[in-house]
């Protein structure tokens, strides 16, 4: 009897350690499992986090992006305002204190985008064409002409103001009008050396021949 005995606990011992074997060998498979998966999920997490953080440090640099203006004429309050580089001639405005009610409204054009160190000059009702104005670059002034600059009449400085006109095209466009006479369309301005199809395609919306 006892040896059938000892079989039969042995036989037992060997079946608990078997179990027990199999239930650590399963404990563990499932235990990486879980690992493998928090690990995919946090790094899954960290790719978006990263995503998202460079998209908002692009959204920041565009919207970080500053221009200066001057602004002067018929506005509550002249002078340098710091506005985003995506700005409009309204906004330069609005941060001057607005238009006073003497401000010719129907020659301003609000819609414009301003460019850096861009001179905006509101004019009043009734002021007489800016030709002999001394003003630096980047000039843009709202006159009885809508704001264009009419390229017939325009002085040395107020061409100089046109983008990518210099001193030396300026020059040449008074002397192509002094010797050739008046412009009879916009377009005629590429007639001055130096003044190719994409120089008009940047000037040609702020030029007037009339």
């Amino acid at each position: 009897m006892l040896p059938n005995i000892n079989n039969k606990h042995k036989t037992i011992m060997i079946v608990f350690i078997l179990l027990l074997l199999l239930f650590t060998v399963y404990n563990n498979y499932v235990r990486e499992r879980k690992t493998v998966y928090i690990l995919s999920e946090l790094n899954e997490g960290n790719e978006n986090n990263e995503l998202t953080s460079i998209e908002d440090m692009n959204n920041i640099k565009y919207t970080n992006k500053k221009i200066m203006v001057h602004v002067e004429g018929e506005v509550v309050n002249p002078g340098i305002y710091t506005l985003s580089e995506e700005a409009r001639v309204f906004d330069a405005i609005e941060a001057a204190g607005g238009l006073k009610d003497t401000a010719d409204r129907r020659k301003t054009n609000l819609a414009k985008k301003v460019i850096d160190e861009e001179f905006i000059y509101i004019s009043a009702e009734g002021d007489e064409e800016f030709q002999n104005i001394q003003l630096g670059s980047n000039t843009f002034v709202y006159s009885d002409n809508g704001g264009l600059i009419n390229i017939n009449k325009a002085s040395k400085s107020e061409l100089e103001g046109l983008p990518g006109i210099g001193t030396t095209l300026a020059d040449r466009i008074i002397e192509h009008r002094n010797q050739m006479g008046t412009f009879n369309s916009i377009e005629d301005i590429q007639n001055v050396s130096g003044i190719g199809e994409k120089k008009y395609a940047d000037i040609k919306d702020r030029i007037t021949v009339k």
